[in-house]
């Protein structure tokens, strides 16, 4: 039994807070440090999720709403403690951050990321080339939660403000 059927997966709770500033702490994209924290605590909307082997959180995903296309979401951050990284801890995040955005009625998400990465997922960068930002490029991906949620749509995808600082 891999490691990462054995963990669970759940929306995030306030007490989870610690656990998930340390792990913003430890990723490696030092510029997302403190990112979850201060959109969860802003107005903005969010789906967080942790997973947590035996009681310790080890993983946690947020994605917040943008405004743009309708019902659009920002996937960031993703963060896996370092010691459970290749372990497919962060894929089972997202794929169980995917589906309850799916079941909660959003209709895209739109992440900055390594391509690889994101791509097992669905996420295309010329899903994303109707966005007006500026990490416009091939890293800037987006997927579709329901069919042509992003058809013929193009304008600014403006991020919340906690992305900005």
């Amino acid at each position: 039994m891999s490691l990462a059927s054995q963990t669970v997966y759940r929306e995030s709770t306030p007490t989870d807070l610690p656990a998930i500033r340390e792990l913003d702490s430890q990723d490696a994209i030092a510029e997302e440090a403190g990112l979850a924290e201060a959109l969860q605590q802003g107005r903005s909307d969010t789906l967080s999720l942790v997973a947590e082997l035996d009681g310790k959180v080890i993983g946690h995903i947020l994605m917040t709403a943008t405004a743009g296309p309708e019902r659009a979401l920002a996937l960031a951050p993703l963060a896996i403690q370092p010691t459970y990284r290749d372990m497919q801890i962060g894929t089972e995040l997202v794929r169980h951050a995917l589906r309850l955005a799916r079941e909660r009625g959003w209709k895209s998400v739109f992440v900055y990321g390594q391509p690889d990465y994101y791509c097992r997922f669905g996420f295309k960068s010329r899903t994303a080339d109707g966005a007006d930002v500026a990490c416009q490029g091939p890293r800037f991906l987006a997927l579709e939660l329901c069919h042509d949620a992003l058809a013929g749509w193009s304008g600014p995808l403006t991020y919340p403000e906690a992305f900005h600082k």
